[in-house]
């Protein structure tokens, strides 16, 4: 039990320290980095204790990266700036429940393919899925998701049905 808490409150005083990151607009990769190896590190020490935060951990790190990705301006097809705007304007399906892990992830793997920050950052942040990975190796399993995605004609828009929905709410 005191291993648990022990992981509990380290997993608190990282979100901590990850919120006080992104306050800055710029954020700088080796700050973003050294905050990712921290919460992989951390992830790896609650598996070997049987501890079942892991999830709220990697969700933090996933959003790491994305703020960075938004504080570089980075972005595909106008995501995630054109749906902020559509948050902001408050459009029908679009809140703040719009940005869903689908579409986090596949954000980042496709920047994963375009720019080395990012890939380093999500190797580092999925090393314990893929621990002896070369980089190609890891370019090769973001291949293979952003085709699975594709496969199911992901889009970063809401459909006509998600918009009515979100009309009847």
């Amino acid at each position: 039990m005191n291993d648990s808490l022990d992981i509990t409150n380290l997993t608190y005083k990282v979100f901590l320290e990850v919120h006080n990151l992104n306050l800055p607009k710029e954020m700088k990769f080796e700050d973003v980095k050294s905050k990712i190896e921290k919460i992989s590190a951390n992830i790896i020490q609650s598996e070997e204790r049987h501890l079942n935060d892991i999830e709220l951990q990697e969700s933090i790190m996933r959003e790491l990266i994305f703020d960075y990705c938004i504080s570089k301006n980075y972005e595909l097809d106008g995501f995630p700036f054109k749906q902020l705007e559509k948050i902001k304007n408050k459009e029908p399906g679009y809140d703040k429940d719009y940005f869903t892990r689908e579409k986090t992830e596949y954000f980042l793997n496709r920047l994963s393919l375009k720019n080395k920050d990012i890939l380093n950052l999500r190797s580092v942040s999925l090393q314990k899925y893929y621990p002896d990975c070369t980089a190609e190796e890891f370019k090769e399993k973001i291949k293979l998701y952003i085709n699975l995605a594709e496969a199911e004609n992901f889009s970063f828009d809401l459909t006509e049905k998600e918009i009515e929905e979100a009309n009847r709410e």
